[in-house]
């Protein structure tokens, strides 16, 4: 590959011995720091050149035809190709051909592109190819493809969210793709918010730990090697608080909720190396994240030392002028969102943005210094991936591309994401030898498994799937008698198709497994105005419930849609989030015992529409119609999970009862497998400050392990706490311990925890 770096080589040496007839800039092929090799090219570059690395484009703007039409091969337009990769020399390209590529092809699509810019272009620097592989290689045809976040988080098993992380970069990288716009490190307040699937909830720490293991599993090997990628933490900051719960709504945020809430996750991913950060499409506070100085340039890049490249969404210098109605103009718009940061421009339709970018320096709106950090930052970031010397990869060097053991690390990802929230009676796991009807909107669709960012955006294609996926119908097949299993689609996602037919075969069966779920969607086609399990699906169940045999309800979805209808008239509750392409087979095992299910909620299931509180809310929150404090009455709580087994807490201790600031707090606690099988359990620790001057929440987490136990094993768990743990954001936005008492509760059910007090000065 170095042959392809000759031009900058040679141009570095002559430019330099023309410009002072002394020693030559370093080569940027040898050991010298990175940036000085960074450096050395920024000296040689063109203001419409610096202006070229700030554009990120869109593949299909490359390719033959309209941007958004339907492709079965990507095929270069030579003129597109030519203005936009040669002429406009741009920096980053991003998005899929319009279907899901093999890696062969993938292959031949970035070395045409790879090839191009480094041999044609003055400078031969190569682009950055991002992509939003979202729960595994997505948008690799053949990729194993993960639950989404929210049921990788739902695992409580940090080791899941590294692993999967780990696979998605290989097979991102034996596809050449060496961006990854993952993972989401946003804060899920608002539960009708279509995005909370590819969160990971709504607490911080939880988001915190789970989004550093995914960083850690991306790069853990370091970003120059050939199966790591870079990460692009996203979305900052607060899209998943909008008032309305809808995509890109304007979100109200003070500086103290900021701070505790939202900016833990991206900080604890920053230590951890993240290199990438996509701002939020939204506006906090009215203001447009896009153009928020305060938190990219004051608190992103200052306050958290973030050194990598901050990118725009798609087309969101756009919406400054279409949707926000912030700027009159796109130039306006570049202006401002350049100035506030913006080191990388996600115009995913043309160059404009580049003409914009030199007319704005040459007319002192936009300051060369500003120019140049965003340029160093892109620059930096291809250094680090290695990609002047390797800048695509050759898929036949990625064996392991769906293996067996990425399969099989897929299906245990699923399968300790499913969370069992009712088990009536213990009716499961289900018998195999006994009669089932099989019904439902979710039962017999791989499409509805997997969501949306599956082989295309809205995931709802049925052309790509894997005829070799299971859905839950077809793993319920393998576990159960054919003569024993009927199967009636009940209804689609808001239609009625033969509900009287199912009750009809229900009558002869001893099971019914209803499958319920969500439409696959993203962004805006994913809002929604009722956060109610759409009615037709309710009263499948409400009329299959007039029977009186045993039911079970799968919920296939991302959001915790409200069933307080429906609750009381089934059996059991199975909540499956989005499971990926494994997901069929994981679920079907809960069902039939090969696997006790360990998930835990990690969010509030809500039971009302007018009650949307986290579970670390605020006391005067709960402040009911007779002046108590009962007013907190979700259908599931955050953290909630059952399993075939039961858990014994005793013996909870704490090292001291008066902690200072220089010294940790060591909680023990025994848990003991009273079940007569095996069975995974995740204690969580919470901290509730009983006086602060700032109201307390309710309660947070600040610690959680997963543990496995036998029958009759008891284990000694031990957590280790420090001042730290106990700072919240005092009346002047910092953060402080203030003296006084605060109780540590530990358990594995929020209202079974034990309880300790302690006091801090």
């Amino acid at each position: 590959m170095k042959r392809l770096y000759l031009p900058l080589i040679l141009f570095i040496f002559l430019s330099t011995v023309c410009c002072n007839g002394q020693n030559k800039l370093p080569n940027p092929s040898e050991s010298s720091s990175i940036d000085v090799k960074v450096d050395s090219i920024l000296a040689l570059m063109t203001l419409k050149e610096k202006a070229g690395q700030m554009l990120n484009i869109g593949l299909p703007a490359l390719l033959q035809g309209g941007y958004w039409d339907s492709k079965e091969r990507a095929v270069f337009d030579q003129e597109k190709f030519k203005k936009l990769l040669i002429e406009y020399a741009v920096g980053s390209i991003h998005n899929t051909p319009g279907y899901p590529a093999e890696r062969e092809d993938w292959y031949q699509i970035v070395k045409k592109i790879q090839d191009s810019a480094m041999q044609k272009t003055r400078l031969g620097i190569p682009v950055l190819y991002g992509i939003d592989n979202i729960h595994g290689a997505n948008y690799v045809n053949g990729s194993v493809m993960f639950p989404h976040q929210i049921g990788i988080a739902a695992t409580w098993n940090t080791e899941l969210s590294k692993k999967s992380a780990e696979i998605t970069s290989y097979e991102s990288r034996a596809a050449s793709l060496p961006w990854n716009f993952n993972p989401n490190a946003d804060v899920a307040m608002n539960p009708l918010w279509g995005r909370i699937s590819e969160s990971f909830g709504e607490d911080p720490y939880l988001i915190s730990e789970m989004t550093a293991a995914y960083v850690q599993g991306s790069q853990q090997k370091g970003l120059q090697d050939s199966k790591s990628t870079a990460v692009c933490l996203k979305h900052f900051i607060g899209y998943g608080a909008g008032r309305n719960g809808k995509d890109r709504a304007n979100a109200l945020i003070p500086e103290n909720s900021l701070r505790q809430y939202f900016l833990p996750p991206f900080e604890k991913a920053i230590k951890n190396g993240a290199m990438g950060v996509m701002i939020s499409s939204n506006a906090v506070n009215g203001i447009p994240c896009h153009i928020n100085s305060f938190y990219i340039n004051d608190i992103l890049k200052g306050e958290l030392g973030f050194k990598g490249v901050v990118i725009s969404d798609f087309s969101d210098v756009d919406l400054l002028v279409s949707g926000h109605l912030s700027a009159k103009d796109k130039r306006e718009a570049t202006k401002m969102a350049v100035n506030a940061g913006l080191d990388l421009l996600m115009n995913p339709f043309d160059a404009d943005v580049v003409d914009y970018i030199v007319d704005l320096v040459e007319k002192g709106e936009i300051s060369m210094a500003r120019i140049d950090d965003a340029v160093t930052r892109i620059l930096r970031l291809k250094f680090y991936l290695n990609l002047f010397e390797v800048p695509y990869n050759n898929p036949k060097e990625y064996p392991n591309f769906a293996s067996e053991s990425h399969i099989e690390a897929n299906y245990q990802t699923a399968s300790e994401a499913i969370t069992l929230l009712k088990n009536a009676n213990n009716i499961l796991p289900l018998l195999s030898t006994k009669k089932v009807l099989v019904t439902g909107y979710s039962a017999n669709s791989i499409n509805i498994l997997n969501g949306a960012w599956s082989r295309s955006f809205l995931g709802q294609d049925t052309k790509f799937n894997d005829p070799s996926k299971l859905t839950i119908l077809e793993a319920i097949k393998k576990q159960v008698v054919t003569a024993n299993i009927e199967f009636v689609e009940g209804t689609d996602y808001l239609e009625d198709i033969n509900a009287n037919e199912a009750v009809e075969k229900a009558k002869n069966v001893d099971y019914i497994v209803v499958c319920v779920g969500e439409i696959p969607a993203s962004e805006k086609p994913s809002d929604i105005n009722e956060l109610e399990l759409p009615k037709v699906q309710q009263e499948l169940v409400k009329k299959l419930s007039k029977l009186g045999k045993p039911i079970i309800l799968v919920m296939v979805q991302g959001r915790p849609r409200i069933i307080r209808e429906i609750e009381p008239l089934v059996d059991a509750i199975v909540m499956a989030y989005l499971p990926g392409d494994e997901g069929g087979r994981a679920i079907s095992d809960v069902l039939f015992g090969d696997i006790n299910p360990s998930g835990k909620l990690p969010y509030t299931y809500p039971k009302y529409s007018g009650n949307y509180l986290t579970y670390y809310h605020k006391k005067t929150d709960i402040r009911d119609v007779n002046w108590g404090f009962d007013g907190f009455y979700p259908q599931f709580e955050f953290g909630f999970g059952l399993t075939y087994t039961t858990f014994k807490y005793s013996n909870l201790k704490i090292s001291k009862d008066t902690l200072l600031s220089n010294e940790e707090l060591k909680i023990s606690i025994d848990i003991q497998n009273t079940g007569d099988r095996e069975g995974k359990e995740v204690v969580q620790v919470y901290l509730k400050d009983l006086i602060a001057t700032v109201s307390p929440d309710s309660k947070k987490l600040v610690r959680f392990t997963k543990i496995e136990l036998n029958p009759n094993e008891t284990k000694t768990i031990n957590f280790m706490l420090t001042s730290k743990d106990l700072e919240s954001i005092g009346i002047h936005n910092t953060w402080i311990t203030e003296d006084g008492e605060f109780e540590v509760q530990v358990g594995g059910k929020p209202q079974e925890s034990m309880k300790k007090i302690f006091y801090y000065k």
